[in-house]
């Protein structure tokens, strides 16, 4: 494989992804679902199949129910049609992050274990927003508070979630 996976597969709209469920994630964190669904402004299919994930969260839906709506959805999207790898990277990223989050006791390590297709702008928003806004158990057990100490206090957003 030539390039690096973040080179080859990393893009806008995952990215746009991984921020969007790093904002859930604070959400569910303060308030739990009580302020989900957030904003969704992705493009269709993308829309439709964030909107169904979430709606499954916050029904607190069985695995096996969610299982199987997520599969159906996903398979309908591409029945028929030809679909680019971006658009069924950002299928598979919906589903895998919002059934780790509705499922995973520990959900973070899920989340903060696909650095590896993060683009500049996941960095950023998790440097300036995400980490610092985790709860100090969660930066501890991940060492969180170690990248935290390294970013300029003036760069931080807390409140951009």
């Amino acid at each position: 494989m030539q390039g690096s996976i973040r080179s080859i597969y990393s893009n806008e709209v995952l990215n746009r992804i991984f921020c969007y469920f790093m904002r859930t994630v604070l959400h569910l964190q303060d308030s739990g679902i009580e302020k989900l669904p957030l904003e969704n402004d992705f493009e269709e299919p993308l829309k439709s199949y964030i909107d169904i994930a979430v709606d499954l969260i916050i029904d607190g839906q069985p695995a096996e129910i969610s299982s199987l709506i997520l599969d159906a959805e996903y398979d309908a999207i591409l029945s028929g049609k030809a679909v680019s790898v971006k658009t069924v990277m950002s299928l598979r990223l919906i589903r895998e992050l919002s059934w780790h989050i509705h499922y995973d006791e520990d959900y973070y390590g899920y989340l903060l274990s696909t650095v590896n297709l993060w683009g500049n702008e996941v960095f950023e928003y998790a440097s300036r927003t995400f980490y610092l806004n985790l709860s100090e158990e969660i930066k501890e057990r991940y060492q969180i508070n170690n990248l935290i100490n390294d970013i300029p206090k003036e760069l931080f957003r807390l409140e951009d979630y």
